[in-house]
């Protein structure tokens, strides 16, 4: 089986578990001096299997983008060894909507990287910068 693939159904065996809910908190907005917005966001999923937190850049205009900048600690072992991985191959789901296991809600990165790092204490860290199509 292939790491995306595996990491793919490893990811859709969560999906219950995410339905049961998260808890998901945001502080108020900031403008950046190039006319972005700024929007921190932190989330936990349930049984802690996951926590993230991170800034959410929307840029408007001919040059305007999306773009999340975040760091993950999670017990979620996708099968893949540390390294960095490209955010699309991976079917990044942006944690700002905190919805990455409905696919038909998902934010799908259309550029970007994860990168995974295991911990030493069964614990693995996602640093992840990924771009979306819209907020």
């Amino acid at each position: 089986m292939r790491p995306r693939d595996r990491l793919r159904m490893n990811l859709r065996l969560l999906i219950p578990v995410v339905f049961v809910g998260c808890l998901l908190s945001f502080a108020g907005p900031a403008s950046a001096d190039d006319g972005a917005t700024v929007h921190h966001f932190s989330v936990t999923y349930p049984g802690n299997l996951a926590t993230c937190s991170g800034n959410r850049i929307e840029k408007a205009g001919a040059n305007g983008f999306v773009k999340d900048v975040e760091t993950c600690v999670t017990v979620i072992d996708v099968g893949l060894e540390p390294g960095t991985y490209s955010a699309v191959d991976l079917g990044w789901c942006s944690d700002y909507n905190a919805v990455i296991f409905d696919e038909s809600a998902c934010n799908l990165a259309i550029s970007g990287h994860v990168t995974i790092g295991e911990n030493g204490d069964d614990t693995f860290t996602w640093n992840v910068v990924a771009y979306y199509a819209h907020p």
